[in-house]
């Protein structure tokens, strides 16, 4: 399917694409992009970090879990996993770490310095608490595909592209194949088309006259920015057949369970194909005030073994030494239990990330017994009392490095905090 017919159904297939004010088409057809690539897991709502990569127990100065004490807590290697079996899923986080400990890092005690969900999100992904600034997944499209409209796929999480590059919502696979052959009753068989090809590619030259006769009479510059910005996402090619040829067989798309693993599939396929260079997957579920034990163990669980589930489907695609993954929430939850037992909003989190560029079997940073910050050197990652706290920035600072586009245009229109400490062995030790 051609950039047309697959606007003309966006509308109607929970489909949605953005695109920049941009008129001419960019390198981006010369070719297609080799990688790295980038996925971004989000947990929503706002994880606890104590239940998975930062247990503290329940015989500290706050009874911060209630299921396990300090000594419960088997290293994995540099890893302490929480020690808990996840309900539902059967999945233990001790399972997870000793996979992955070779290519694993995790990052405690990062300072997001807010409990609001919409700004901790963007300070995650964005490294800027101030509204406006795009994701990394932008900055990334923008910097290494400019001008591609599927650049940037995403599934929720922080989706603001500061109008860098194109954002293109694809929810499921199933979308993603009725969206691609739109011509077809049943995507998978091709004979099973609506019209001719010749009567589908008149429909479609129709259509292409029509919005250029609507851009040519449009004096308004407002108005003609957007016609220009309709015509690129309209220019014809088979990107979305593409995209929807390299998806996994069907028997494995019904086979999976996990929402996370589903998702991941389109982006992998992006990836495979080098329509894409960063995707966002998103779970939900962790604002739990009320029931935290109950309610967040299971999202928990369904998080982590989705993770390992996108690990295994990368492998699959042959791309375990060029995607990037990356896991983080809005903030974390409080070291106290609430009137309810639920925990409330902790502007302190963690993240963990895994692929080509960084070094695993590692930990950065920390949190004491009460789950708040400790400070680090900047230059060596030590733990240091005269340091500073690490924050998202310092993070978003690296992931720009690692992908290679610090120095972009795109990077440069949105920098950083000036101020912000250059931890240059956050991802490589």
């Amino acid at each position: 399917m051609n950039r047309r017919s697959f606007l003309k159904l966006a509308s109607v297939s929970g489909v949605a694409v953005m695109t920049p004010t941009l008129l001419e088409r960019s390198a981006h057809a010369a070719g297609r992009y080799p990688g790295p690539f980038f996925i971004l897991v989000h947990a929503s709502g706002g994880w606890d970090p104590t239940y998975l990569c930062d247990p503290k127990g329940s015989d500290g100065p706050f009874p911060v879990n209630k299921l396990f004490k300090k000594a419960d807590v088997m290293p994995v290697g540099p890893f302490r996993p929480a020690p808990v079996t996840y309900p539902g899923v059967n999945y233990k986080a001790a399972d997870f770490f000793t996979k992955y400990q070779s290519r694993l890092l995790v990052v405690n005690g990062i300072d997001t310095t807010t409990g609001n969900h919409d700004t901790g999100t963007r300070v995650i992904w964005s490294g800027q608490v101030a509204e406006g600034y795009p994701s990394f997944a932008a900055v990334a499209a923008a910097a290494k595909t400019p001008g591609n409209p599927l650049g940037f796929i995403t599934n929720g999480g922080y989706e603001a592209t500061g109008g860098l590059t194109s954002l293109t919502r694809l929810g499921s696979v199933d979308t993603v194949r009725r969206i691609a052959y739109a011509n077809r009753r049943d995507p998978a068989n091709a004979m099973s088309g609506y019209h001719s090809d010749a009567t589908w590619e008149r429909i479609n030259a129709v259509q292409r006259e029509r919005l250029d006769n609507m851009r040519n009479n449009q004096p308004l510059p407002r108005l003609n920015r957007g016609m220009n910005a309709l015509y690129l996402a309209r220019s014809a090619d088979n990107d979305l057949a593409q995209l929807a040829a390299a998806l996994p067989s069907a028997a494995d798309i019904n086979a999976a369970t996990n929402d996370l693993q589903r998702q991941a599939m389109v982006a992998i396929a992006g990836f495979k194909t080098g329509l894409a260079v960063a995707a966002n997957v998103s779970i939900g579920g962790f604002d739990t005030h009320g029931n935290h034990d109950g309610a967040h163990l299971p999202q928990m669980g369904n998080l982590l073994l989705g993770v390992d589930l996108i690990a295994q489907e990368i492998a699959k695609a042959g791309l375990t030494d060029k995607v990037v993954i990356a896991v983080g929430s809005d903030f974390g939850r409080t070291p106290a239990y609430n009137a309810g037992n639920g925990k409330d909003h902790w502007n302190i989190t963690s993240m963990m990330f895994m692929g080509p560029g960084i070094t695993g079997n590692r930990v950065v940073g920390g949190t004491d017994d009460g789950f708040k910050a400790k400070t680090f050197n900047p230059a060596t990652l030590a733990e240091d009392a005269s340091g500073v706290r690490i924050r998202p920035e310092h993070i978003q600072k690296q992931l720009r490095r690692l992908a290679g586009i610090d120095e972009s245009e795109p990077a440069r229109k949105f920098p950083l905090a000036a101020s912000t400490a250059d931890m240059s062995k956050l991802f490589t030790g």
